[in-house]
C-alpha cells in the first residue's frame, strides 16, 4: 500500500479553503444583520435597505451551501 501524498495534500487544501469560504460567507451574513440592527436602533434610514438586501443575499448563500452539501451526502437525490 502506498499513499498518494499529493492527493492527500490537495484534499486538505480544498477542505480548508472550502471551510474558510463558508465561514467568511456566514460571518458576512452576521455582520450585515448586525449592521441592520444598529441602523434601526440609531434611527438611520440611509443604507438600511442595502444592508438588508446584502444580509438576505449572504443568508441565501449559506442556505444554498448547506442544501448543496446535503445533496452531495444523500445518495437518494442523485
Amino acid at each position: 500500500m502506498s499513499i498518494d501524498w499529493f492527493s492527500l495534500a490537495l484534499v486538505t487544501v480544498v477542505t480548508v479553503a472550502g471551510a474558510a469560504f463558508i465561514l467568511a460567507v456566514t460571518a458576512a451574513a452576521v455582520r450585515m444583520l448586525a449592521a441592520v440592527r444598529i441602523k434601526r436602533q440609531a434611527g438611520e434610514v440611509k443604507g438600511l435597505h442595502v444592508a438588508e438586501v446584502a444580509a438576505g443575499f449572504f443568508i441565501a448563500c449559506v442556505v444554498g451551501i448547506a442544501v448543496f452539501g446535503l445533496w452531495l451526502l444523500i445518495p437518494y437525490f442523485h
